[in-house]
């Protein structure tokens, strides 16, 4: 019983005594970086390596990125791939499942829920969002696949007569060839639109 109790007694000792050599040679290894090698050696002497010894030339360093300290922003990315040539397919089926809920609430109502034909989001704000009105037909509304609803999110405009489905895509070659009518939603670039009316 004694000898498991000592062997973790001893790992634990040793694990102790590396923690700060771990630390000291990040330090140096920091430093380093940051300093871009100023304090290597530039002579044979210097380098101790004996008469007679050329020290090699040092190459440029070229330092490595630090961590940001920002939070990166949850924005279409630019670079056309299998992943946001996914969310995009999601985007447009989720359109499409609105309008579907929008004919459905058109049938019943005989009109649209109206924006004044400004941009609102599909229902992120409940109290003033005019499309949360089809959660009858509609329940939970599609929230775009990358999150954060008021900046990723899908947009709605209607003067209750007609309206447009609005969202942002990642990839460039799934752009409403068009363009999107009365979409004042004007900071966005690469915009996916489905229209209706009646």
């Amino acid at each position: 019983m004694e000898r498991p109790a000592r062997s973790l007694w001893l790992t634990a000792r040793v694990a102790l005594a590396i923690v700060p050599i771990v630390a000291v040679v990040t330090a140096i290894v920091a430093t380093d970086l940051a300093t871009g090698g100023a304090d290597e050696p530039k002579s044979e002497n210097q380098a101790g390596l004996g008469p007679g010894v050329a020290a090699a030339t040092p190459r440029p360093k070229t330092p490595l990125p630090l961590p940001s300290t920002t939070t990166p922003t949850a924005g279409p990315t630019t670079v056309p791939g299998p992943i946001a040539e996914l969310r995009d397919k999601t985007r447009k089926d989720a359109l499409a499942t609105v309008q579907a809920a929008l004919e459905q609430y058109y049938t019943k109502k005989k009109e649209y829920p109206s924006t004044s034909g400004n941009a609102q989001t599909l229902c992120n704000y409940e109290d003033i969002d005019a499309l949360c009105k089809i959660k009858d037909f509609l329940d939970p509304i599609p929230a775009d696949p990358r999150g954060d609803q008021a900046t990723n999110g899908y947009w709605y405009v209607s003067d209750g007569k007609t309206y447009t489905l609005i969202a942002e895509v990642e990839i460039a070659g799934n752009v409403t060839p068009q363009g999107c009518p009365k979409v004042p939603v004007s900071t966005k670039i690469n915009l996916y639109c489905v229209s209706g009316g009646h």
